[in-house]
């Protein structure tokens, strides 16, 4: 299943919507399971863009025409790390087990906003599932995610009018390791913030 305004993701991350088409989009993702899809997808981009340097873009005309030949060592490495795993596997004596996704939770005093999120590591940053409580109707909000050396990216715009059990996702470019806090903020200021 498709949608036209899957288009106008990019340009909703990026800003380059007007006020009137920005909230027009934001009416449309509510509804919309292939755009808010992409949104996940496309959201470590504007995070990912501002990490490039002068240099990295004067660059880009250096990238090699062919890939490298394979190493031949490397492909004997490998084929004996196969080996080792698979004869571990059936020996029994390896179990591999997934631990589970981190999960922050807060409560803020002053707003009374309960705040949780659950952070899965993806080989582009970290996907977010975010549970809110006692945020006012029909607000808009948005998680700054700032890492430990002082970088931030917006992880997500969403509005209040959801089912309290409801799963709010988000994405950024940082890795969960990488990850200092999550200020979940609307329109009056800051709700909730959330660490490990």
């Amino acid at each position: 299943m498709s949608c036209q305004h899957t288009v106008d993701v990019g340009a909703y991350l990026f800003g380059s919507l007007d006020l009137s088409e920005r909230a027009a989009f934001e009416r449309h993702l509510g509804g919309c399971d292939c755009c808010q899809a992409e949104m996940l997808r496309l959201a470590p981009l504007p995070g990912l863009l501002g990490r490039l340097t002068l240099e990295d873009v004067e660059n880009l005309d250096e990238i090699p025409s062919c890939p490298p030949r394979p190493d031949h060592r490397r492909r004997v490495v490998l084929v004996c790390a196969a080996v080792l795993v698979t004869l571990a596997l059936a020996g029994g004596i390896l179990f591999l087990q997934a631990p589970p996704p981190p999960t922050w939770a807060a409560e803020n005093p002053g707003t009374g906003v309960n705040g949780e999120v659950s952070m899965i590591q993806k080989s582009w940053g970290t996907e977010m599932w975010f549970k809110l409580e006692e945020v006012k109707p029909g607000a808009r909000c948005k998680v700054i995610v700032f890492d430990r050396q002082g970088q931030r990216e917006v992880g997500g715009w969403w509005g209040s009018d959801h089912a309290p059990d409801e799963r709010i996702p988000g994405s950024t470019s940082f890795r969960v390791d990488q990850i200092d806090r999550l200020e979940v903020s609307d329109e009056s200021g800051l709700l909730v913030t959330l660490r490990p």
